[in-house]
């Protein structure tokens, strides 16, 4: 096994797993990371602060490795930032002499089929296996190389792509030539306040991103008195639940705090339910959005700024060339994906993985752990990509 050739895509929290499972069993192995420093995506949320605490973060084999390293990682009920989570754990763990070497910085995975096979070629036989992945890879220059392995992990994340605004999820018209004014990400309403201060905001989304987001700039607009949200919403009716008995308190805090703002706690804050983006238009002196209701009356409101926090996916167009059964409609693989169905309505703090057996689909050697292995469902708990970790590691282990 231990000349087995095995390639981990993307070093967020479940490829690091990975990398240091295979370092620890001795196997050979690279990790990719498209970015140049690891965990990027966590940087564009760097300064939010997680509902897990600490001791949910940080996997025992992290903290061995941490340890051996003298630099252990908190074990308590605080929840740290993002940014602490990076700076604390997955830095010092990619530097450290088990991954260093193996590490592949500013190296994007474009593309993964099988050398000599076609995605519709020896569909369900072992000679499917006996040829080797071939990976294109392009690195932070543009230019690209080949590399083969026997062995896929994709853990990308979900964060790959951000979804559009428009209804339906696709673009709305103009969405696309309007992208200078349009952001996807919970800005950091501390160290940007200046570049938020008094400005007309468009905020699209109902998610916790979405409520961060508005919390953040309904306290900017009590400071300044300037500052202008308008929250458009898709449901008529939110549902959002606040358990009082909630294990994360900063969770139910923060749904609280929503349910008033879109009842009207902050002047500056004006809400809309039950609407979707039919257009928008680059104009002047900002960006004119059409909204359209559920009774097919539209509205126009002009804004400085669209902040879309519409939730994101995986990037699934990698592995088109590869023999990948996923779920028509969560885009997770697709015995996971059923597995799921009955646990889809439970908290996160529910979740566990479901088994190596369900993350097996008909191209051998090829499998999606972390919460790209969710698709569209938002329940993914950080610890079910490490024991997914371990599940296919000891599937591998006895498939030799």
């Amino acid at each position: 096994m231990s000349e087995r050739r095995l390639a981990i895509l993307g070093a967020g929290p479940t490829g690091i797993e990975a990398a240091l499972a295979a370092a620890d069993r001795g196997w050979s192995f690279e990790l990719f990371e498209a970015s140049a420093a690891v965990g990027d995506n966590i940087s564009d949320w760097g300064h939010v602060r997680l509902f897990t605490p600490w001791s949910l973060n940080v996997s025992p084999r992290m903290r061995r490795h941490l340890d051996r390293a003298g630099l252990p990682a908190p074990d308590d009920e605080t929840c740290p930032t993002g940014s602490e989570l990076r700076q604390r754990v997955l830095l010092p763990l990619a530097a450290s002499p088990a991954m260093a070497p193996n590490l592949r910085l500013g190296a994007r995975v474009v593309d993964i089929s099988r050398t000599g096979l076609l995605k519709h070629e020896e569909i369900g036989t072992a000679e499917r296996g006996r040829h080797a992945f071939r990976l294109l890879v392009r690195d932070s220059t543009g230019q690209e190389e080949i590399v083969t392995a026997d062995t896929v992990l994709d853990c990308t994340g979900s964060y790959s792509l951000t979804n559009w605004v428009g209804d339906g999820g696709i673009p709305a018209p103009g969405e696309t030539a309007a992208a200078r004014r349009i952001f996807r990400r919970v800005p950091d309403l501390v160290a940007d306040a200046d570049d938020w201060r008094g400005l007309a905001v468009l905020l699209i989304g109902a998610g916790y991103s979405a409520q961060t987001a508005v919390e953040g700039l309904a306290r900017l607009a009590a400071e300044d008195g300037a500052t202008k949200v308008v929250w458009a919403l898709r449901s008529v009716t939110p549902q959002w639940q606040i358990d009082p008995q909630d294990p994360l308190p900063e969770r139910s805090r923060l749904t609280a705090a929503a349910r008033e703002l879109a009842a009207g706690s902050s002047a500056a804050v004006d809400v809309r339910t039950g609407v979707v983006v039919e257009r928008l238009a680059e104009v002047a002196d900002g960006l004119e959005v059409t909204l359209r209701r559920v009774d097919g009356e539209c509205e126009t409101v002009t804004v400085d700024r669209l902040l879309g926090l519409t939730g994101s996916v995986g990037d699934h167009t990698m592995y088109r060339q590869l023999q990948v059964h996923e779920c028509y409609a969560t885009c997770g693989p697709m015995k996971l994906a059923a597995a799921l169905l009955g646990a889809a309505g439970g908290d996160c703090l529910t979740q566990e993985s479901h088994g190596a057996e369900t993350l097996i689909n008909p191209e051998p050697g090829f499998f999606i752990l972390g919460s790209k292995s969710y698709g569209r469902n938002a329940t993914f708990l950080m610890r079910v990509g490490w024991q997914q970790v371990e599940e296919v590691f000891s599937l591998l282990e006895v498939a030799g």
